[in-house]
Parts: C-alpha cells; structure tokens; sequence
C-alpha cells in the first residue's frame, strides 16, 4: 500500500478483523457473538438503498441493531446513484460508524438489477455512487469490490486511487473474479497489485477458513485488515485466534456460545420460526470433528430449545472427544 500520513477514521475497520456480511447469515445474535469472541468490526447484512429510498418497512428493520454491536458499519448495495443518495442520509443519524458500498456481491438476484458486483462492469457509475453517498453523509465511506468481472476484464490496478478520489476511505477486495463466484483458489497476487497502489487502505477478503489461512492472506497482499466471511460461520472463535488467543472453543463453550447465540435470535424471531433458522447455524457449528455427521441430522430436526441444548451438549462433548473415545462410545452394549 502506498503510504500516507493520513490516519484512518475507521481504525476498528481497516487495520482490524471484521464479520463479513451474509445474507441470511450475520443477523444481531451473530454478530454479537463475532465481536464477543475477537473481532474487531462488526458489519449489516446487505441492505438495498432502493428500499430504503422508499422507506420499506421490511428494509428499515434491517437496520436495527443491539447497543453491543459497535462498532458496526452499514452496508449498502444498489445500482442508482439517486437511491444512494437518499439512503446514505437516511442511515447517517442511525449510530453506524461508516457506510460500506457493495460493489461485489455475485449473486444473480443482485446482478440483475445492476448492483453488487455488475458495478465493476461500470466503473463511472461506482464512482459516481461513491461521490453522492459522500455528498449525503458525515459518515466515512468504503467500498468492496471483486478484482473484476472475468479475468479478462480486471478492475484497474489503481481502483484504490479513483476510489479514494471519489470519496472513499477504504477499500475491501475478495481475491476472485465475479465469474468465479467462490470457487477456486483466491488471487493474493491480485489483491496485492491493488493494495500496493492503493493511496487507502485496503481489506483483503477470501477463503479465510483458518487463522493460519487468514494471517498469511493479509501478509502476503500487503494488506492492513481482513474481512472474514464463510470461516466465521460456525467457528466464531476464528477472530479470538487471529488475535492472538484459542482459536479452538474450549470446553463447554460451544455450547454456551450456541445457546447464547440461540437466546439472542429469540429476542426479534418468534418461535417456531427461530427454530428452522436457527437449524442453519446449528449444522455449520457440527462439522470437522468425529460424530459431526450423525449431530448435522438430529440438528435439522430440533423443535425447541431443550432439543437445541440436547444436541449442543452432545456436539460439545464429541468436539472434545479423541477419535478412540467417539469410537469407544458407538460400540454395542454386550
């Protein structure tokens, strides 16, 4: 990265270890349960300035938040710049500490409509989009963006300069093309040439599923932060480790974080509803560890909070458990 003297507003953010946004994923109990065990920044799931332009309820209810989720940034995605414009004032007064614009998501529902990652296909109109949400907005501003439409068709090498022109203060880039949704191997090399003429600093994003992963994709870009998304799904304690400490629950504590994450949930998801939701997270939990499998199954079937706290128990043990116990314990009684 190029150096500069300027101090970032949003330390938390670009020199930290912040929660990704996913959809469906990094609702208030998760994101509670992310800053609680290491990260640094927390940030919204994605949320469309269209709606919010025309003041959807469903959309507004988005933006609520718990007084523990600080600090948390607001991410936008849309592909008018006038919606951006309305919403960047809407949000402004909310108690978020920056607004994030995505220019990366690869999702065909969001490709449609010219948003998220179709951005980078029109690099005037990003550009645009960033000059107007700073215009209406005391907040700073950042963006995330892919290293382009295909391979073929790259964003420049000095994005991070004509972002930081047109308002920006950082800039987070995933490693793949949107061509590539999430499948193959993240291009350091890619996000290092945007990061090394970048005058802001830049977030490396991708494939982080471990804290030695994590660790050497932000060294070897030559980045100052990272942006952890799929790894942190079921492994919370990804952020503790790159900080520093375990990185691995300890014992007892997947099921203390789980029921916790679960309580929380229950606060603005009426039962039974939490409970199909929360299956989700329940099965990313159970996995990498001898019984898993057999804990994935009875987790999709849980109906109540005792059932929830049963099977969390069981994971928690099996977690703990050396392959020879796990085996020990499904033997047959004679």
């Amino acid at each position: 990265m190029v150096e500069t003297n300027s101090p970032s507003p949003i330390p938390f953010y670009t020199h930290g270890i912040t929660m990704a946004p996913m959809a469906g994923v990094t609702d208030s109990a998760f994101r509670r349960i992310c800053i609680k065990l290491g990260a640094t920044c927390l940030v919204t799931e994605m949320v469309t300035a269209a709606g919010l332009s025309r003041k959807s309820v469903k959309t507004k209810n988005m933006l609520k938040f718990h007084e523990d989720e600080q600090p948390l940034g607001v991410q936008l995605f849309g592909a008018k710049p006038e919606d951006f414009a309305r919403s960047s004032a809407l949000v402004t007064p909310l108690g978020f500490k920056f607004i994030d614009i995505n220019a990366g998501c690869p999702v065909k529902r969001v490709l449609r409509s010219g948003s998220g990652s179709s951005l980078l296909g029109d690099i005037p109109r990003l550009l645009e989009i960033i000059r107007v949400t700073k215009e209406n907005t005391d907040l700073p501003v950042t963006v995330k963006i892919r290293l382009g439409l295909t391979y073929d068709n790259p964003v420049p090498d000095n994005i991070g300069e004509l972002v930081a022109e047109a308002g920006a203060c950082a800039v987070a880039v995933h490693g793949r093309f949107r061509a590539d949704f999430f499948s193959g191997e993240v291009n350091k090399e890619g996000i290092k040439r945007i990061a090394d003429l970048s005058p802001i600093p830049v977030i490396a994003n991708g494939d982080s599923t471990s804290v030695e992963a994590a660790l050497k994709l932000r060294d070897e870009t030559n980045s100052t932060g990272l942006l952890i998304g799929r790894g942190a799904w079921g492994n919370p304690w990804i952020f503790r480790g790159i900080a520093g400490g375990n990185p691995n629950p300890e014992p007892g504590e997947m099921h203390s974080v789980i029921m916790e994450q679960l309580q929380m949930m229950m606060e603005y998801v009426p039962a039974p509803q939490v409970f199909h939701i929360f299956r989700g997270h329940l099965v990313q939990y159970f996995r990498g560890f001898y019984g898993a499998a057999q804990l994935r199954k009875k987790a999709v079937s849980t109906e109540s909070i005792h059932d929830v706290d049963i099977v969390a128990k069981e994971a928690d043990i099996a977690k703990h458990a050396s392959k020879e116990d796990f085996c020990e314990e499904q033997q047959p009684l004679h």
